[in-house]
């Protein structure tokens, strides 16, 4: 059953989302994704190696963005606000005691060091107003009574990484997501069905290029098989004329 009263509490306490489009990092071209979505898809992929809720890189998200529409920051450091988002979010939302956590080269060399994750918290405390109790879409789709399974899960993680997407409101990609996922529990004005559209034409997009890069591996994979075998074919001749002249 949806919670109407729930809904309405989740709107009055929902900030809205202050993204500055002028952004450089916001900014797509024909042949990329823009910076930010590249440094949301690297911190989707840190947070793989936690068992951390959606929430918590929810919450990660909106740090990103709010410090990016607060703070100038050069592109070597990214990934140091990437993973400071990520381990503030995780500290606030989940119930183990979490340190910082820290990057390291393939040489188990530090990326940073520890004067610069605390500047970097600091920052992104002053940019959050110290503020980190916010509302999330998980938060509207548990209102609405959707059950946020592994499917919806994966959905909100996509979304999570395409700016073109992620830049509505929580609760219009709440409701986006009903739609998309054909519940037929509410009427659906036409911003919420455009912002539907979206998703599907984004994730149909998403299918094509990952099975475009499968067959150009099977095509890859193909071509190798023919000289590989060239090489094997090549490699016993060598070895039978060897025991031939042995044996002469």
């Amino acid at each position: 059953m949806i919670s109407f009263a729930e809904i309405r509490d989740l709107l009055t306490r929902q900030k809205p989302k202050t993204l500055n489009k002028l952004n450089p990092y916001y900014q797509y071209d024909s042949s990329s994704t823009c910076r930010r979505d590249i440094l949301i898809q690297w911190t989707v992929a840190q947070s793989s190696q936690f068992k951390h809720s959606l929430k918590t890189l929810e919450l990660a998200v909106l740090i990103i963005d709010t410090y990016l529409n607060y703070f100038n920051i050069t592109v070597e450091y990214l990934q140091l606000l990437g993973i400071s988002a990520y381990s503030i979010a995780s500290k606030f939302n989940e119930t183990e005691i979490m340190s910082q956590i820290k990057l390291y080269n393939q040489d188990n060399q530090a990326l940073y060091n520890d004067e610069e994750y605390d500047e970097m918290e600091e920052q992104i405390l002053k940019a959050m107003g110290y503020q980190l109790n916010l509302i999330t879409s998980s938060d509207f789709l548990l209102a609405m009574n959707v059950q946020v399974d592994e499917n919806i899960q994966n959905l909100l993680m996509f979304i999570l990484i395409d700016f073109e997407i992620y830049q509505y409101s929580h609760f219009e990609l709440a409701l986006a997501i009903m739609h998309f996922q054909n519940d037929q529990r509410l009427a659906f004005s036409e911003k919420i069905l455009t912002v539907s559209q979206i998703i599907h034409k984004k994730i149909i997009k998403a299918q094509e290029i990952q099975c475009d890069k499968s067959e150009q591996e099977d095509t890859k994979s193909i071509e190798r098989s023919p000289s590989i075998h060239k090489k094997i074919t090549k490699k016993r001749e060598s070895q039978k004329q060897r025991q031939i002249q042995q044996q002469n």
